[in-house]
C-alpha cells in the first residue's frame, strides 16, 4: 500500500467514526424526543379527562341551579298565594264587620 492509499483509508475511517458518532447522537436525541412526545401525550390525555369531568360537573351544576330556581319559584308562588289568601280573609272579615 502506498502512502496515498493509507491516508485515504485513514480519512475514510475517521469520517466513518464521525458518522457513527453522529448517528448515535441522533438516535439518543430521537429517543429523548420520543420520550417527551409520550410524556406530552399522557399529559394531554389527563387534561382531556379533567376537561370532560369539569364539563360534566358544570352541566350538573346548571341542572341543579335550574331545579333550585324552580323550587324557589314554587316557594315564592306559595308565599304569594298565602299572602293573597290572608289579604282576602282580611277583606272578608272587614266586610263582615261593616254594618249593612
Amino acid at each position: 500500500m502506498t502512502l496515498n492509499d493509507t491516508t485515504i483509508i485513514s480519512n475514510f475511517e475517521s469520517k466513518l467514526h464521525q458518522l457513527i458518532h453522529e448517528y448515535k447522537q441522533k438516535v439518543e436525541q430521537n429517543n429523548e424526543l420520543a420520550r417527551k412526545i409520550e410524556e406530552k401525550e399522557n399529559i394531554l390525555i389527563e387534561l382531556q379527562k379533567r376537561c370532560a369531568a369539569l364539563e360534566s360537573n358544570y352541566s350538573n351544576l346548571k341542572q341543579a341551579k335550574i331545579i333550585s330556581l324552580n323550587q324557589d319559584g314554587i316557594e315564592g308562588a306559595k308565599e304569594k298565594i298565602s299572602r293573597l289568601v290572608r289579604e282576602i280573609d282580611r277583606c272578608i272579615e272587614s266586610l263582615k264587620k261593616q254594618p249593612e
